[in-house]
């Protein structure tokens, strides 16, 4: 009796707490619609008192209060507050020593994907008074009540959440855009204790490789060495955890990342165009590092790289011959003669899953998940 009253009270104080923190129509207005929409109220908005959140001890509950959490994450939405989340979070202190792993990775994801539909907009933040706004928090100022009344209502919220140090930031995405985003390794640490070693070592290194992008305008955006650090890790993983219940997803990020090292990406290369030499002495210390490691498929690739690279274009076309036509029946052109070629060398998977329509996204949390194109 006393485990199922504790229950009860525990799940009537969420629905409480979410029903209180839940913003009336008049607050999230019909301006959020357009990015661009200025607020018209001359007086100064006052300064957000952002609740912050409370550790309270693990409490033996249920299993239902736990299912009844799943559901109240996910009614919270880009109208929510942040308290509504806190009071997640101290849930989830309760509900995750009881949790058997199926259940723990379903909070997991609700999780995940709660906070992704806290911060969604239905554009990305691209126009000059959100850029100069990004400038005034990064130079360490305050942001002046004029420049949050170019904002929307929920984007003013969001500002003012990141000026509390609640768990709120923005994201450059490159192309001038911007994006809301959060903390993964916090999310990553709520949940680690309760999970698998394989599934932790999963969502924290996702935590990660995440928070920042990886490309920018069809530019890699981090270092050659990162790039092969990355590789490293999720052929590792594979190797340590084959039976993970991560592995697909495992074997994707490899291919991926084993693909960048390679291969590059459209604006992104680490060879000249011949594909003779390395643009910087740094990528050939690197990949002939990359050479001598133990026996394994990267190891192997560089190995092969390299000789490709050590050979004339004559010995090129005797081993690795390219037909007139490629597989669509375009000519292929001389200048891109030596990438099929070097195709033809690297055996690697050049068509990922979630470009073959798999619809998979395993670049924006801790765990991947499928998506629905409209």
């Amino acid at each position: 009796m006393q485990k199922t009253a504790l229950a009860l009270t525990l799940a009537t104080s969420l629905l409480l707490t979410l029903s209180a923190c839940k913003p009336s129509s008049d607050s999230t207005g019909k301006s959020d619609s357009t990015a661009t929409d200025t607020i018209k109220q001359k007086e100064k908005s006052p300064p957000i008192e952002v609740a912050q959140p409370t550790t309270v001890a693990s409490t033996a509950i249920d299993a239902q209060t736990c299912i009844a959490l799943n559901k109240a994450m996910q009614k919270i939405d880009n109208t929510s507050k942040i308290e509504a989340i806190y009071a997640i979070q101290q849930q989830l202190e309760a509900c995750l020593p009881t949790a058997n792993n199926a259940e723990v990775l379903a909070l997991l994801k609700s999780y995940q994907a709660m906070y992704q539909r806290f911060l969604y907009f239905d554009s990305y933040m691209d126009y000059e008074h959100f850029y100069t706004l990004v400038e005034t928090m990064e130079a360490g100022k305050k942001i002046s009540a004029e420049q949050l009344q170019t904002l929307t209502p929920r984007m003013q919220y969001l500002i003012k959440l990141i000026e509390a140090k609640a768990d709120v930031s923005i994201l450059y995405i490159g192309e001038g855009m911007f994006m809301f985003d959060h903390d993964l390794k916090a999310m990553a640490d709520i949940f680690t204790p309760y999970l698998a070693e394989d599934q932790q070592a999963f969502i924290q290194q996702m935590a990660k490789d995440n928070q920042e992008i990886f490309s920018n305008d069809a530019a890699i955006d981090i270092s050659f060495d990162e790039v092969i650090t990355r590789a490293k890790f999720w052929q590792d993983y594979i190797q340590h955890y084959p039976k993970s219940s991560f592995i697909k997803d495992a074997d994707s990020l490899f291919d991926f990342y084993r693909r960048a090292v390679f291969f590059g990406s459209d604006n992104t290369q680490w060879t000249d165009d011949a594909v003779h030499e390395f643009i910087s002495p740094e990528y050939e210390q690197s990949m002939q590092k990359l050479a001598k490691r133990a026996t394994s498929i990267l190891a192997q690739d560089a190995r092969s790289l390299l000789k490709f690279m050590a050979m004339s274009d004559s010995q090129r076309q005797q081993a690795y011959p390219v037909p007139e036509f490629d597989e669509e029946g375009d000519e292929i052109q001389e200048w891109s003669k030596v990438r099929h070629q070097l195709k033809m060398a690297l055996p690697i998977p050049l068509v990922l899953p979630w470009e073959e329509g798999d619809n998979r996204d395993c670049s924006n949390g801790v765990i991947c998940v499928d998506y629905n194109i409209e």
